[in-house]
This record gives C-alpha cells, structure tokens and sequence, in this order.
C-alpha cells in the first residue's frame, strides 16, 4: 500500500486530468496480470511476470531493452539498458546523479558488471547525471555523444571521469552508424551533418533538446526509435526530412511525453504500435491519450514501473512491471 502512495506523489497533474490518473493508478495492481495486454491482431504480446525485468533468460539471442523507473522527488529523466543478441550492453543515459546508485544497483542485479558502451543522447543533468556514479563503479568500453558541451557542473564531473578512465569518446551525428553489435543496426538521425559547439550563439534548453541523438534501431524487421528530447519543431525537421523512414515498432515518446513534443506529423510518420514514454513524472494525460487514438498501446515508467521489450526479430514483447487498464480510450 505504502509503494501506491509513493507513486500517487509522483502525478503532478491537476483538475480533470488529476482525477483520470487517480482512476489510471487505483486500478493498478501490485501483482501484475494480462488484464492489461496488447489488443488481439497487434504484433506483439503481454505476458506480465512481476520478476520478468530481471529474468535474462527471456531474451537470450534477443534484443532486450529495458527502461528503468528511476525513483526521485523531481523529474528522474531516462536511463535506458539495450543487450544485444550477443549479450553486448549499451547504456543509452543515466538519469539525474540520485539515479546512479539505482541504476548501479539494478545493473549488479541483472549481472551486469561492466558496459560495452554508454551513450548520452544530450548532455541535461537528467540525461548524463547518473554517470557520476556509473563512471566511477562500472568499466566502460566506449562513449557517445552529441558534441555538444554544457556549462553545467555536472557536465565537467562527466567529462573529468571520463578523461581519467580514459574511455574514447566519439561524437555521432546524422548519418552515422553505431559499431555495437553484429545482429542489431543502430542509425542516426539527429543532430543534422554541421551541428558543432559553435552552431548557436548561445544553447538554451530548447537547441540542446532539438540537438539529441535520434536512434534507429533495425533487429530482424523490428524497428526501435529513440527520440531523445526533441520538441515539435525538430520533429517536422525530421519527418520532412526522412517521411517514412521514421517507421518504427516502437517508439520513445519524446521529451518524456511532454507537451513540448509528440506533434501529430510526427507520430503519423512512425506509426508506432508501441509507445515508451520514460517518466517517473506523468507530464501530460493528453500526449498519452494523443498516442492511443493513433491505436499505439502506451507504456509509462511512472505508471508501469521497470519495463522490459523483448525484441525476436519479428515481434516484440512487454514485460512491464505492474498493469493498468487501459480507462482513456472511449
């Protein structure tokens, strides 16, 4: 009961959209069950187990991906676990530097005691703020990112850890395809071919959003896109840019499903059938609303915990850690 209470804390929402999500959490179960599972046709499948987020045997010669509830009185951020097939391990962000520890913790649970690789899509605090931690306790084989410094204190602890381990840092920018694992294409998208500290006289919050790495990841004929923080208007850039090409399995609702983001162009170009968005705060009932009257079944990690994807090439699975029903369709 005292774990319900918790995340009842953590909707910052008000008047109608308040009383939807007190009815999203009461029906939320402790024990999850597949009340809650994919509509009958859709390519993919809900077999909840309470303990599946742990269970690495679910996805041997898989993909696996993983988002992790990031437990915080403020907006946590993502943190994002992709095993490859080959048991190779890419953290794509780390949350604010609170998540580290949980992060770590959660890594020593799955047996995870080093990672192949880190990525940081951009460099917010609640993006690159658990590495902190991560930089100091797990070795790290290589590094990505979007080139773009920031004057923030957390940025040069980054920065100085990774210049002490002396882990190679690479910059990835449109175009570029990321050498991670033989069984998995990771492409990317964004930030645009010339994006350089310079770009901008000044790089407010809304050029580093715009400026996040855009993953495509292609297993078998699944396809993942993680989108970062963009806002709309970056949004439109891209699919004016790549049309259908956006297409994927499953979607990263953008910017933590804010209403900065998830503009209607843009998810009729991806046409996701599944929606992450990575939360511990429910920013906004209307984009998850948006989402599932484009027929995408959505999933929060302030709603439904640790979730784990399992891709097998053709289908993806969802084993999320608690259930809802799903009350905001007609």
């Amino acid at each position: 009961m005292e774990h319900k209470k918790n995340r009842f804390r953590r909707l910052k929402l008000t008047g109608i959209a308040a009383v939807t999500a007190l009815l999203l959490f009461v029906s939320c179960t402790g024990e999850p069950s597949t009340s809650g599972g994919a509509a009958e046709g859709e390519s993919f499948s809900n077999p909840v187990k309470k303990a599946a987020f742990y269970d690495t045997s679910l996805h041997q010669d898989k993909l696996a991906i993983r988002y992790f509830d990031l437990e915080a009185g403020e907006k946590s951020g993502d943190a994002i676990l992709l095993t490859a097939p080959d048991g190779r391990q890419l953290l794509v962000d780390a949350g604010i530097p609170s998540a580290g520890p949980q992060i770590e913790e959660r890594l020593n649970k799955l047996g995870i005691h080093k990672l192949d690789a880190v990525l940081s899509t951009h460099p917010h605090i609640d993006h690159i703020g658990g590495l902190t931690t991560l930089l100091l306790t797990k070795p790290v084989g290589a590094y990505y990112h979007n080139g773009i410094p920031h004057d923030t204190e957390t940025y040069r602890k980054v920065q100085k850890l990774l210049e002490d381990k002396r882990i190679p840092q690479t910059k990835l920018l449109e175009g570029d395809r990321l050498s991670w694992a033989s069984d998995v294409t990771v492409e990317v998208l964004n930030p645009p071919v010339g994006t350089a500290p310079g770009s901008f006289e000044k790089w407010g919050t809304e050029e580093l959003n715009n400026h996040s790495l855009v993953l495509l990841i292609t297993h078998g004929s699944n396809r993942i896109l993680l989108t970062g923080d963009l806002y709309k208007n970056q949004e439109y850039a891209l699919v004016e840019k790549y049309g259908d090409r956006l297409q994927a399995k499953l979607l990263h609702a953008p910017h933590h499903g804010d209403m900065t983001s998830s503009s209607g162009p843009f998810i009729r170009s991806v046409r996701p059938e599944i929606v992450m968005i990575s939360a511990n705060v429910l920013q906004s009932l209307d984009i998850l609303k948006r989402y599932e009257k484009e027929n995408a079944t959505v999933y929060s990690t302030g709603l439904n915990g640790n979730v784990l994807f399992v891709s097998d090439g053709e289908t993806v699975t969802v084993y999320p850690e608690h259930t809802r029903q799903n009350i905001t369709k007609p």
